[in-house]
């Protein structure tokens, strides 16, 4: 890695840093003393873009055990509008509803697998419903479907 890509990552991991303690204490409801008196007492700084990087984790690490969470959610990895995404949604409902004992998504793909088996040539079906062929994927909707009728 040269020198220049190195210190653009640090710099983006700065900023990164310090946008979180901004929001942070934005979200705890920080007076703009509570968080100047904070910073003192935590990092030995006034202002948070003189934190070095132990004193962000430390600011960080002490926004945390107040009750701050980073509330950032990772992306689905179901496209948005996709049979995978109606067959996750489906099953997440059949959770609620107490019809599915585990709402993980390796149950999730131990259920399509055998849904699947019996379309699939080889018999072994798929376990991704990412991967399902459209006809193969609306068989597994429509038991989807079906089981949730049961259990309303």
């Amino acid at each position: 890695m040269t020198a220049a890509r190195a210190a653009t990552n640090r710099a983006a991991g700065r900023n990164r840093d310090l946008a979180m303690i901004h929001i942070a204490a934005q979200q705890l409801g920080m007076s703009d003393d509570t968080y100047r008196d904070m910073l003192w007492t935590v990092g030995r700084v006034r202002s948070a873009k003189d934190l070095d990087l132990p004193g962000r984790d430390a600011v960080l690490a002490h926004l945390r055990a107040c009750g701050w969470r980073n509330s950032r959610r990772r992306p689905s990895p179901y496209k948005k509008g996709s049979q995978a995404a109606l067959i996750r949604h489906l099953w997440t409902q059949l959770a609620r509803a107490g019809a599915v004992q585990d709402a993980s998504d390796r149950a999730l793909r131990a259920f399509v697998k055998a849904q699947s088996a019996p379309h699939d040539p080889n018999g072994q079906g798929w376990d991704d419903p990412r991967l399902l062929p459209r006809p193969v994927a609306s068989a597994v909707i429509e038991h989807l479907k079906k089981w949730e009728a049961r259990t309303a």
